[in-house]
């Protein structure tokens, strides 16, 4: 169990423990809620992290409260901008903001085919004078100030200033580089790990959620406890995304130890899905009258879609096929089995709901079953369990399917752990806390770069050759070099395993970099980072599969000495000496965190930190 009021002198008794003691921060920002828990590091473990509770404006004591922000210069009774349980239906709001963060990324196989079309149906809003990262960092700004106050109030304000605090942030897996960014960025703006002495990371959820699940199955009283060599698939089910990744046990006790099995898989296939559904449906059965109603009577935070949210969330908790009424909601249609026109509600048959729900479940047990297939087919693993986390998690209707499927497939054992909606910010705490982490991890892209190689005649495309001003050699632009590999097989028609690299915490790729020089400038050293999905890693950068990461940036000053590292010579075909400079840029896989970090060597050495550039557009809409 899990902590939610901490004593204040439990809290404030920091100041005595000394400098190396500090608060752990776990950041649950979800699509549809969001949850934050805490822990102080002298503490011992899982039983002692605290899950924030209640929220400004909670009628309840709740685990998360809404990811929603309405702005007080759209709404001009309030005098500052509401979060939260704090936005009424009758307020200008915005939610789902961080299905656009990863907007730019391709389309993977199980993602929602409706997301594209989700802006010009409204469901996904921006406000004119903030783009996707802005509203992200303008709610987690909202958030660490509650958080912040009610620290404050348990500890003191000396104790709070004095204590360092690590935060640990959660993202999907199936994220993009670019939106794992974005959102280390928008924490980072609002306040979280921005004070001197304090630090911020990034954790994959499922890695989260099995951290928090298979510690609490660890235990020798748990209700059956998980054994060494067992595989366990995390299937994590949120409002935008669903992630599964699967472990294996190596060690239970003293300590435990699990390591990454497979490849993971995932999609942006969560509990909005059957919110848009629910849309689709009622434009086709009502035309005009559903689609012309304002926003703010249908859209998400609005009192039609809280009643389907309770609808959503008991579906399936008995057998009884009830009609299901959601409103009031003025439509200018006939009184009809889908619609009572005296009491104004919408009326949604057992089978309404069913057909809501199953595209969503199906692309649910098809992540499941490819996921169990990989194992089988990658390790010759047979998966022992599966373990439901998530908010989507909680469903009734999804646990009820899911068991169904397991038992066709192998009997599998399906389990939900107590709280499923909070696995995920716990175990990104007790991640901080405990240093819990999987030995090894698979990755779920190649990486690479694109490099300008001698050309091969009669291989090499004619088009991509060029003469070299450096070395007026003919060569080969557009050459791919794969750094990283992931696990995948032979698209041939003979099956052929190719095991992929394995990502520990010491796993960094170095590239050999040279590029022009102009003395007395600041220099930007560029690399650019690439990635493919595909089962094998093509040759060229032309190729379709490829698409590009970011850009890698190290900025040296005008009066940097390269000694050694600049070379000169001339060129007969430019007729004048040219000059360049060797350096390397360092990316390391195996960061303490989720995102990728970057590094500058010269001559070996390390000179300055790299950054990672995007080119990131404004995330107003879907391509």
């Amino acid at each position: 169990m899990c902590n939610r009021n901490p004593s204040q002198k439990t809290m404030s008794s920091l100041t005595s423990k000394g400098s190396g003691h500090k608060i752990v921060i776990g950041i649950d920002y979800g699509t549809t809620y969001s949850g934050v828990s805490y822990v102080t590091t002298d503490k011992a473990g899982l039983e002692d992290i605290n899950i924030m509770s209640p929220w400004p404006g909670d009628p309840h004591v709740s685990w998360k409260t809404p990811t929603r922000i309405a702005y007080s210069e759209e709404n001009l009774k309030t005098k500052n901008n509401k979060w939260g349980f704090e936005v009424t239906s009758k307020m200008k709001s915005y939610s789902w903001t961080k299905l656009l963060l990863d907007k730019n990324a391709a389309a993977m196989e199980h993602d929602d085919p409706s997301l594209a079309s989700l802006t010009g149906s409204g469901m996904l809003q921006l406000p004119p004078f903030r783009d996707a990262a802005g509203v992200c960092e303008d709610y987690l700004h909202e958030v660490y100030t509650h958080v912040s106050s009610t620290l404050r109030e348990q500890m003191t304000d000396l104790t709070f200033e004095n204590t360092p605090i690590e935060c640990w942030v959660t993202l999907p897996a199936v994220w993009s580089e670019e939106a794992k960014d974005a959102t280390l960025k928008a924490a980072k703006n609002a306040g979280f790990g921005n004070r001197p002495g304090d630090e911020i990371y990034t954790i994959a959820e499922p890695e989260a959620a099995a951290i928090a699940t298979l510690k609490e199955y660890a235990k020798s009283d748990a209700f059956n406890p998980i054994s060494c060599n067992e595989n366990i698939l995390i299937c994590d089910c949120g409002g935008g995304t669903v992630d599964i990744t699967t472990y294996t046990i190596i060690q239970v006790q003293p300590y435990l130890i699990f390591d990454e099995l497979c490849v993971g898989i995932g999609g942006k296939c969560g509990s909005t899905n059957i919110d848009r559904n629910l849309h689709l449906l009622l434009s086709k059965r009502f035309g005009s009258a559903f689609d012309d109603l304002p926003f703010s009577q249908k859209g998400p935070g609005s009192r039609f879609m809280a009643a389907f949210e309770t609808l959503k969330r008991d579906f399936g908790r008995t057998d009884e096929r009830e009609v299901g009424e959601l409103g009031p909601l003025n439509l200018d249609v006939m009184d009809s089995d889908h619609y009572d026109t005296e009491d104004r509600l919408v009326l949604l048959s057992f089978e309404d709901m069913e057909d809501l729900f199953d595209p969503v479940i199906a692309e649910i047990t098809s992540l499941v079953g490819k996921q169990v297939a990989a194992a089988k087919e990658s390790k010759n693993a047979r998966i022992n369990r599966i373990i439901l986390v998530g908010g989507f998690g909680e469903s009734p209707h999804l646990n009820k399917q899911l068991k169904k499927w397991c038992r066709q497939n192998g009997k599998i054992t399906l389990m939900r752990p107590l709280h499923p909606q909070s696995a995920i910010v716990r175990g990104a705490a007790l991640r901080g806390l405990e240093g819990i982490a999987p030995r090894f991890k698979q990755t779920r892209r190649h990486y690479g770069i694109s490099l300008s190689m001698p050309f091969r005649e009669g291989i090499d495309p004619e088009e991509d050759s060029y003469i070299d001003p450096w070395g007026n050699l003919k060569r080969c632009s557009g050459r791919m070099e794969w750094l990283i590999f992931k696990a995948s097989h032979s698209t041939s028609s003979i099956y052929i395993l190719k095991p992929g690299d394995q990502i520990t915490k010491d796993t960094s790729r170095v590239i050999d970099c040279r590029m022009a020089y102009k003395p007395h400038i600041n220099t930007i050293l560029r690399s650019t980072l690439y990635a493919c999905v595909s089962a094998e890693p093509p040759e060229y950068l032309s190729d379709p599969g490829v698409e590009k990461v970011g850009e890698i940036q190290s900025t040296l000053d005008s009066s940097f000495n390269f000694g050694k590292n600049l070379h000169m010579q001339f060129n007969a075909q430019l007729g004048c000496r040219v000059q360049g400079i060797y350096f390397q840029q360092q990316i390391i896989f195996g960061n303490k965190g989720d995102n990728l970090t970057f590094k500058c060597l010269i001559g070996g050495k390390e000179i300055c930190k790299s950054t990672m550039s995007f080119d990131r557009l404004n995330c107003r809409k879907f391509n």
